[in-house]
C-alpha cells in the first residue's frame, strides 16, 4: 500500500491519480491483455480524461515500469532476499527462498503475466524485459553461490541456477494454484521440500 504522508493536498492527489491509473490498468491488461487495454479504456476505468493519463506516464509502456515497481515494493522481494542470503542453514534458507516465491507471486503473477506478454508484441517492452530478466538471473545466481558449498554431487551453480528458475516461475503457480487448485500453503510447502531434494546434499 502506498504512502502519502508528508506529501502537500496537490501531491496528495498526484500520486492517489496515479495510483488509480496503474490499478485500472492492471486490471484492464489482466482481463483483455496488452493490446486490448488501451489508453482510453484505462482511462475511463480509472475516472480520469484520457489525456491525463498521457500527461502522467506518457505511454503504456511506463504503466508498465510503475507497475513493475510497485510489485517489487508490495512482494518485498529485497527484504526476503536479505533474510534468506543471511540464514546459515540451507535448507532453512530454501524455505525462504519459497515463502519469497509465494509471496511474489500472491501480489504479482498477474503483473509478471502482463509483462510477458507484452514482451512478444512491443520491441521496447521486450528489451525491458530482457534487462528484467537478467537481473533475476544474476540474482538467482548469487543465492546459489551462497548454497555452493551444500549443492548436491555434481551440481554445479550453473545448472542448480537453472533449476531454481525453472521451479520459481509464474507458470507453474498458476498451473498449480489456479488449473490443480493448490492452496498458496500447500506450494509454500511444496516447493520448499522439492528445491532442498533437488538442490542439496541428502542428509
Amino acid at each position: 500500500m502506498a504512502t502519502h504522508i508528508g506529501l502537500n493536498y496537490r501531491q496528495r492527489q498526484a500520486q492517489m491519480t496515479r495510483e488509480r491509473i496503474v490499478a485500472a490498468a492492471r486490471r484492464l491488461m489482466t482481463e483483455r491483455g496488452w493490446s486490448g487495454a488501451t489508453v482510453e479504456a484505462i482511462a475511463e476505468d480509472a475516472g480520469v480524461a484520457t489525456p491525463t493519463v498521457y500527461a502522467v506516464f506518457g505511454n503504456k509502456r511506463t504503466i508498465l515500469k510503475a507497475m513493475r515497481e510497485t510489485m517489487v515494493r508490495d512482494a518485498d522481494i529485497g527484504g526476503l532476499m536479505d533474510q534468506a542470503a543471511a540464514e546459515p542453514s540451507p535448507r532453512r534458507r530454501l524455505e525462504l527462498w519459497a515463502k519469497l516465491i509465494r509471496r511474489q507471486m500472491e501480489t504479482s503473477s498477474d503483473v509478471i503475466a502482463i509483462h510477458r506478454e507484452a514482451a512478444r508484441s512491443d520491441p521496447a517492452v521486450a528489451e525491458a524485459h530482457r534487462r528484467v530478466l537478467d537481473h533475476r538471473a544474476r540474482a538467482f545466481r548469487e543465492f546459489v553461490d551462497g548454497l555452493r558449498e551444500h549443492l548436491a554431487p555434481g551440481l554445479d551453480v550453473t545448472i542448480a541456477t537453472d533449476l531454481l528458475w525453472a521451479f520459481s516461475t509464474e507458470g507453474l503457480w498458476h498451473e498449480l494454484t489456479v488449473e490443480r487448485g493448490w492452496t498458496p500453503d500447500a506450494f509454500e510447502q511444496w516447493l520448499a521440500k522439492t528445491l532442498s531434494q533437488q538442490l542439496l546434499v541428502e542428509k
